[in-house]
């Protein structure tokens, strides 16, 4: 497979949670007006009378369940628009130097340098993250502020 069609899949998989996204915050909306139009007695299915919507209510509940998802939203873009290297420190990344003595660390940005000279993208920082788990991430916004995070068990 190569690169731009796996670009391709990874542009339609995200229109696909775009959609998810805006899917689960109405039905979160609709659940939650639900769960308040019965708690204030609005819905009284023993009686056998019609259902009466107070849409003031509904309007009321959905724009403040959409304000709070909102700011949830908000707050984690801010939490991670500081780039790559601002999640890796938050992981509680160790960043690895180009000059550094230990010999499998110096390996591992070897190899991360070596992959971005032949890639053509400038050379990204490295970090060591904590763990037990074998694991590895690349995170940021663009080549300039991306990096490569690599679990302590995967140089070991």
């Amino acid at each position: 497979m190569d690169f731009f069609s796996s670009q391709d899949v990874a542009k339609r998989n995200t229109t696909r949670l775009i959609v998810l996204f805006a899917l689960a915050v109405i039905s979160m909306v609709v659940l939650i007006n639900l769960v308040v139009m019965i708690g204030l007695g609005f819905f009284n299915l023993e009686s056998g009378e019609q259902v009466q919507i107070d849409w003031t209510i509904f309007f009321v509940v959905g724009f403040g369940v959409v304000t709070l998802i909102g700011l949830g939203s908000l707050y984690k873009i801010q939490a991670l628009s500081g780039g790559g290297d601002k999640i890796a420190q938050q992981m509680n990344g160790e960043i690895v130097f180009s000059d550094s003595t230990d010999i499998k660390r110096k390996r591992l940005h070897n190899i991360v340098e070596e992959m971005a000279i032949a890639s053509g993208v400038p050379v990204p920082s490295v970090y060591i993250i904590g763990g037990s788990g074998i694991n590895a991430f690349a995170a940021g916004h663009s080549y300039s502020d991306a990096v490569i995070g690599v679990s302590l068990s995967l140089i070991h």
